[in-house]
């Protein structure tokens, strides 16, 4: 009895106890709880993101250009959302004309434009279509529109469209003509459906035919301008940003240097730093001011050519030429400062150099037009003055002298004996005028290259020692030059007639 009852005891011991119960639905509930807030908060940042992206306009990495993008947003906005212009009855233009100087971003909108749209780019040159046998320019017209055409949606951009556009003339040859009627017949000849748009550029737009520029045809036009100080400031930042630039030298500072050049001389400017500086061992990403500003000269003036050797008479008179027109710029009212005056040979030709300070003026008046032409005639008066004889240095002077007299006299009417008429503009009766127009501008000339020569020989003395120190150093800059002539001499003169 007693083993039966070791026996169950035993029994008992050996049957484990039953362990809690786990609760793994409540887990598995949590778990899946977690995953669908997780993965609803990511879809949430995506959306967000994706709302900020569709914020930022596509066209933002062009700087400046702000009144044209405004309104190349209009024709983005017209070709992705038809429908909604088209149940107010607008018609979308055929052809967009961009009008400007060179190196102002043209061509480079064009192509950010086919890029953001996500539609082909055709791309063609005026000079294309412009062949010396009859027929063959129009023939590349009509296939230009036909591979156009074959596609769904489509830009066709012809830049340099004044080499073929050109006004047709009684005296023009037949092959212009007849390329110029083609691109007319082929620009009326599509429609919407084509869903076809036409971009061409030109710095020319006088010179196009009126039958090319009324409206149906290339009926909105879109004008670029040079930069101006901000947008010059933003471009250097971005061709620079990865750069470092010297404490005294600013961003501002050189857009100041650079007043009335594109955005591709900038890019040019900037890149042609770099080259200096890795030419001249500088550290990484590192310019200096030297390797600046002798890209702004190279990129605007000309690089130099030391190797264009002058002998002693010639750099002589070389260094009294341009302190002739270093002094006139010096001495005048109505002109900028000289900045810098050299006598290195650059560029094509050039001996040697007088560079005034540049500036963001659009407008001139009549008495700064008059100093102007007045520091250009320095150079050959003070040759005069010096050597009693005149010599080829000048040609480039003269060259712009007379663009500007033939621009005062005809295009601006400040001719005091022609008044406000523009002769060009009356046909054969400005032509009977001619002889008349060109003694009275040799006679505004001759009175301003009189008192040229009279301010230049009463400061006979300040000449010389602008031509010697430019002898000895080769290059001078306008704070050596205030050292030279009385401060109270600067802006203190006129030219009058």
């Amino acid at each position: 009895m007693f083993s039966r009852y070791s026996l169950i005891f035993q029994e008992k011991e050996l049957i484990p106890e039953p362990e809690p119960e786990t609760d793994y639905k409540n887990v598995v509930i949590l778990f899946l709880l977690f995953l669908v807030l997780f993965l609803s908060s990511k879809n949430k940042r995506k959306k967000k993101n994706e709302k900020t992206e569709k914020k930022i306009d596509p066209l933002d990495h062009i700087i400046g250009l702000t009144s044209v993008k405004e309104e190349i947003t209009y024709y983005m906005d017209f070709i992705k959302n038809k429908k909604k212009y088209k149940e107010w009855g607008v018609k979308l233009p055929k052809g967009i004309l961009l009008a400007g100087p060179p190196g102002t971003g043209k061509t480079l909108l064009v192509k950010t434009l086919s890029k953001v749209l996500d539609i082909p780019l055709i791309s063609a040159c005026g000079s294309d279509f412009v062949e010396k046998y009859v027929g063959v320019g129009a023939a590349r017209v009509r296939a230009l529109f036909k591979k156009a055409k074959r596609k769904k949606e489509c830009i066709i951009f012809i830049d340099e469209i004044d080499a073929v556009g050109r006004k047709r003339e009684h005296c023009n040859n037949s092959e212009r003509a007849s390329t110029v009627n083609q691109l007319l017949t082929e620009m009326d000849g599509f429609t919407e459906t084509n869903n076809i748009i036409i971009f061409a550029a030109t710095n020319l737009v006088k010179v196009l035919d009126p039958a090319l520029v009324r409206s149906g045809r290339f009926d909105k036009k879109v004008y670029f301008d040079l930069p101006n100080q901000n947008e010059r400031i933003e471009m250097y930042k971005l061709y620079l940003k990865d750069m470092k630039l010297p404490k005294r030298l600013s961003y501002n500072v050189l857009a100041e240097r650079t007043a009335g050049v594109s955005g591709a001389d900038i890019a040019n400017i900037a890149n042609q730093s770099k080259i200096n500086a890795i030419q001249n061992s500088n550290n990484p990403n590192t310019l200096k001011e030297d390797d600046i500003q002798t890209a702004i000269d190279e990129i605007l003036i000309g690089r130099e050519k030391r190797e264009r050797t002058m002998t002693k008479e010639e750099r002589k008179r070389v260094s009294h030429h341009e302190a002739g027109h270093c002094l006139m710029g010096y001495l005048l009212k109505h002109t900028e400062q000289p900045v810098k005056v050299s006598i290195i040979p650059r560029g094509e030709a050039a001996l040697g150099f007088s560079q005034q300070k540049s500036n963001n003026k659009k407008l001139f008046t009549r008495e700064e037009i008059l100093c102007r032409i007045a520091v250009l005639l320095g150079g050959r008066a003070a040759e005069k003055i010096i050597y009693n004889n005149i010599s080829t240095g000048a040609g480039d002077d003269i060259e712009k002298i007379s663009h500007l007299i033939k621009q005062y006299t005809l295009s601006w009417g400040m001719n005091k004996d022609i008044g406000p008429l523009n002769l060009e503009a009356m046909g054969d009766i400005g032509k009977h005028m001619t002889s008349d127009i060109l003694e009275g501008c040799k006679d505004i000339v001759n009175k301003i290259e009189k008192q040229t020569i009279n301010l230049l020989t009463k400061n006979k003395q300040y000449m010389i020692k602008i031509a010697e120190s430019l002898l000895k150093n080769e290059t001078i800059s306008y704070k050596e030059i205030g050292t030279l002539v009385p401060k109270r001499f600067e802006n203190s003169k006129e030219i009058k007639l």
